[in-house]
């Protein structure tokens, strides 16, 4: 009998399958879409959901913490939070679609895109690494001209 047993186990143990969903959920929010199999995707589906209902429904810090969870990433999560609030506004459920691919050789297993109904462009922010950078690179052209200086001005004393 399966008396109050929730889910599937997809031939993990607890452990396993914890990190499968934070994997696959941390590409789907990175990519907006993901191929896997049907079995996965459809676990997978609810996770989703709910963290998406989350962001659009919670005040923004309960969301961020909770999507940081899984992205472990706070730009990740700050453009992610942003991104998801201007696609969906004040849509509370059906964010996912499944769509069949193909059938895998080896195993015959279905394989399926789960991605979101509209297209999110998740971009991480690259202006300020572009900076970072920048500095860096500007401080070490900095650094060694005095120590080239530094060089020459003791050969001459010598």
């Amino acid at each position: 009998m399966k008396h109050r047993i929730f889910g599937k186990k997809l031939g993990r143990n607890y452990n396993e399958r914890k990190s499968l969903f934070n994997a696959q959920t941390r590409s789907m929010f990175i990519h907006g879409a993901i191929q896997t199999t049907e079995a996965k995707a459809q676990a997978l589906v609810s996770l989703i959901e709910s963290l998406a209902n989350t962001i659009i429904t919670k005040p923004e810090l309960i969301a961020k913490r909770e999507l940081f969870r899984y992205l472990q990433d706070q730009t990740w999560v700050n453009n992610a939070v942003a991104k998801f609030k201007e696609t969906f506004g004040q849509q509370s459920s059906n964010f996912t679609q499944i769509t069949r691919i193909k059938r895998r050789f080896g195993d015959d297993a279905l394989i399926v895109k789960l991605s979101f109904v509209k297209p999110v462009k998740f971009e991480k922010s690259k202006a300020k690494k572009v900076e970072e950078k920048a500095d860096k690179k500007a401080v070490s052209k900095k650094s060694v001209a005095k120590k080239t200086v530094k060089k020459a001005e003791k050969k001459e004393t010598k």
